[in-house]
């Protein structure tokens, strides 16, 4: 129900998070300008504190809550807090699993196993444990409740702080962040697609292809960047279901 402009986070569904992101009827041009930042580079950061001031004024209970223009720097500033949620949650155990795989492949040479079986058997246990953790991270739905986290608090520490963890993983809470993950899949496709699509292209030589393939890169990065507004409703609406529980 909306008052004054404001709402209350609606059901766990991909449909509700779709509608709330289109409510803005510019939208489109939110995802194709700051998927044009992330094309930069140095705009990734700002394309990732928008996604979290979106974050912020749904679970505010704005009606509308993607964020108009605002500070630059307030904003960028944001969403480096919020990549380095994602870092600690999913890049730092693939760099923690790649430094055990080279000092194990180091171990190995210094003690002169040379037995290509037992160099497969450790190598393919490394990756394989490693993948694990990073699968088991990504399921538990550990960075979009960092992130949470992060806009309820105000403090990063209380995001990167293994609390976080233990909250997805709560046996009240694991079902419905699970629930969230599988549901957002689905908000990646026109990404995918459109990955697909590009690389397809790349392979074929024909005149302008650089200007295409660029084009290709824009319409991704917009549709990351769309794909990140509905799942950061899918998670308010998880967030407010597991309040609901807890009372």
């Amino acid at each position: 129900m909306t008052f004054f402009g404001r709402t209350e986070p609606g059901p766990l569904s991909l449909r509700h998070a779709l509608a709330t992101v289109h409510r803005d009827q510019f939208w489109w041009l939110h995802c194709g300008g700051y998927g044009l930042a992330a094309l930069v580079g140095l705009g990734l950061p700002l394309a990732a504190g928008f996604v979290m001031e979106s974050l912020d004024n749904s679970r505010r209970g704005f009606a509308s809550p993607l964020p108009p223009p605002g500070n630059v720097t307030v904003r960028s500033l944001t969403g480096l807090f919020a990549m380095l949620i994602d870092f600690a949650f999913l890049i730092l155990p693939i760099l923690i699993g790649t430094m055990l795989l080279f000092a194990t492949g180091i171990v190995m040479l210094l003690a002169g196993i040379t037995d290509e079986t037992i160099i497969q058997r450790a190598t393919a246990s490394v990756v394989f444990g490693t993948g694990m953790v990073v699968v088991l991270l990504f399921l538990s739905s550990v960075a979009p409740a960092g992130r949470l986290r992060f806009a309820r608090e105000g403090h990063i520490e209380d995001a990167l702080r293994s609390a976080t963890l233990n909250w997805t993983l709560e046996r009240a809470n694991r079902r419905t962040f699970l629930q969230a993950r599988l549901r957002s899949l689905v908000a990646y496709l026109p990404a995918a697609l459109l990955s697909t699509l590009t690389l397809m292209l790349a392979r074929i030589a024909f005149p302008g292809q650089i200007i295409v393939l660029g084009l290709g890169l824009w319409l991704i990065l917009s549709a990351i960047i769309y794909a990140h507004l509905v799942v950061v409703q899918l998670y308010v609406s998880a967030e407010r279901l597991i309040n609901e529980f807890a009372q």
